[in-house]
């Protein structure tokens, strides 16, 4: 069974409204940015979708072992690892390779917030979605930036895997024009100029999924706990400040490299299909 028989059976267990559909330009390259109320957003986003996606969520997701975790994320998502927690040389790691599966045509899901939020209320989201969508334009080609609003009515175990019967609704929203803040960026001389640049477009895709949800926006990033130490593709963690060491380094771009080739090869081939 393939990825979307999994994720069809997985739709099938709760009661999923989908939304706003015409607003997501099919068979173009997009980065899809939503809101996060608990684990099962990672499935909810791309069960709705005409197409496949590649997921980018956490690291300790991806590769995990601890309650199935690992093999239950490759049952159902084209998943690619962000680790929040080695630094910058890790963070931007991970949208390089991120920005390697939009040039291979493959379109992708983040999370902006960089954590679930219990409270009935829409965070500022960071800017790695941002840093994408230029990435891309700075190479020549056009991509869409679909806010994607989550509501859920859900249990109070956020972290669990099991939401059978739950009440889902997710509402594709219009594209951001983004236009006039990419081309800011691109001559900006100061570092404070191309950081409110960066963030204009996910300021606007986070404040329209507040509108949509009528939950206020709070213009602050929520609160995220450091992990300490960096997880690799076998399940192990190096603690952050020894992974900071090039033999570390190298290895976390090789594992992300071996991904990237393997999504590719399979988001290519057949359109997508293949488990």
């Amino acid at each position: 069974m393939n990825k979307r028989e999994e994720l069809n059976k997985l739709k099938s267990q709760i009661n999923l409204s989908i939304r706003g559909l015409e607003n997501y330009p099919k068979n173009e390259l997009n980065v899809l940015v939503s809101n996060h109320n608990c684990l099962m957003d990672i499935f909810y986003v791309p069960m709705s979708l005409p197409e496949e996606i590649v997921s980018l969520i956490s690291a300790r997701l991806t590769y995990k072992e601890e309650s199935n975790r690992k093999s239950i994320i490759e049952r159902y998502l084209y998943a690619m690892p962000i680790e929040a927690h080695g630094g910058r040389v890790y963070a931007n790691m991970g949208l390089s390779y991120a920005t390697k599966m939009l040039e291979n045509g493959i379109s992708v899901n983040i999370f902006p917030e960089g954590a679930y939020v219990e409270d009935k209320k829409i965070f500022r989201g960071r800017t790695g979605a941002s840093r994408l969508i230029y990435n891309i334009r700075d190479i020549g080609k056009q991509v869409n930036l679909v806010p994607v609003s989550i509501s859920v009515l859900r249990n109070d175990d956020l972290d669990s895997f099991d939401k059978t019967g739950d009440n889902v609704e997710i509402t594709f929203l219009p594209p951001i024009n983004y236009e006039d803040a990419y081309y800011g960026y691109s001559y900006a001389q100061s570092d404070e100029e191309k950081n409110t640049l960066l963030h204009m477009p996910i300021d606007a895709s986070m404040k329209l999924i507040a509108d949509s949800l009528k939950l206020p926006y709070v213009d602050s990033y929520i609160k995220l706990s450091p992990k300490g130490n960096v997880m690799f593709a076998d399940g192990s963690v190096i603690e952050t400040g020894m992974a900071q060491n090039p033999e570390f380094i190298d290895r976390y771009n090789r594992e992300l490299e071996d991904r990237v080739m393997q999504l590719t090869r399979k988001l290519t081939r057949g359109g997508g299909y293949s488990s």
